[in-house]
């Protein structure tokens, strides 16, 4: 019974996040970013180090794939600058972990913060637009006409 359960629920994660909009995905790699961080920040508070070590191995690979989804190429600036951020996180993380040090995990913090929130935001935004160009092509009478075999609608 148990097994069913988790696949179903497996299931159902995995179906909401393939309908996610890009943004929405980073949005959500932000947001689990900056909540890794702050549980890696207030393990070293504790000297738990298990706890220290989960959160910062989830927050490095996040960086990870933040960085692997850059388009060096096409992007520009926006992603010249982005590969230098995911650097100095890296950096700020790793050093912070290793000399148990909470300020470089609260220096990673504020940096994650803002971006976190303009992610979210630019998420939230885009999600009404298509939500209001959905809810206008509902609303805006059509007209079927068969041609044949495909039927077109205007």
């Amino acid at each position: 019974m148990y097994q069913n359960q988790k696949k179903a629920c497996s299931a159902y994660k995995q179906n909401e996040f393939n309908n996610l909009d890009p943004a929405e995905i980073v949005a959500r790699l932000y947001q689990a970013l900056g909540s890794s961080l702050i549980k890696a920040r207030n393990a070293i508070g504790t000297e738990d180090r298990k706890v220290q070590g989960e959160n910062v191995s989830r927050a490095l690979a996040i960086i990870t794939e933040l960085h692997s989804a850059l388009n060096m190429e096409e992007g520009g600036e926006i992603s010249a600058n982005l590969n230098d951020l995911y650097f100095y996180l890296t950096s700020e993380i790793t050093r912070g972990n290793i000399g148990n040090d909470s300020g470089m995990m609260d220096n990673a913090i504020r940096t994650v913060e803002p971006l976190t929130e303009a992610w979210v935001t630019l998420a939230a935004n885009r999600k009404a637009e298509l939500s209001t160009a959905d809810n206008l092509a509902a609303r805006r009478p059509t007209e079927k006409t068969e041609r044949g075999v495909f039927q077109a609608v205007y």
